[in-house]
């Protein structure tokens, strides 16, 4: 499985959209992805788990590896505070894969809509 949150940022960076806009976008997918799984839990097989929490998990690991490329015109605050925010999201879904239950869930979805919200809102 190619890294999908890449494939899907290229992707969608061929639309005329700003960067904002295409990370808010993404990130709810994530969030649509995990609520859905939430919603239908008694039914997801645990390869469709592993598979939503892989993409959610791979998008910040993405967005991540952004913030520190060297010339990212972020403040150093705010890097410093999405990097301790990804590092929590990067440990809860690691938690969660470990010991899976639909409340778990909503913190992921929660982080992921709040974030996106936000960027939606800058823009």
């Amino acid at each position: 499985m190619h890294n999908q949150a890449a494939t899907a940022y290229q992707r969608m960076s061929q639309v005329a959209v700003s960067p904002r806009d295409l990370e808010a976008t993404l990130l709810m997918k994530a969030a649509a992805q995990l609520q859905t799984l939430k919603d239908d839990w008694d039914n997801a097989s645990s390869e469709l788990i592993h598979e939503r929490l892989t993409y959610n998990r791979r998008l910040w690991v993405f967005f991540l590896a952004a913030i520190k490329e060297e010339g990212n015109p972020l403040p150093e605050a705010i890097k410093n505070n999405i990097l301790s925010l990804g590092v929590f999201i990067l440990n809860h879904t690691i938690d969660t894969e470990l010991k899976p239950t639909p409340e778990r869930l909503t913190v992921l979805i929660t982080i992921n809509r709040n974030i996106a919200e936000g960027l939606r809102n800058q823009g």
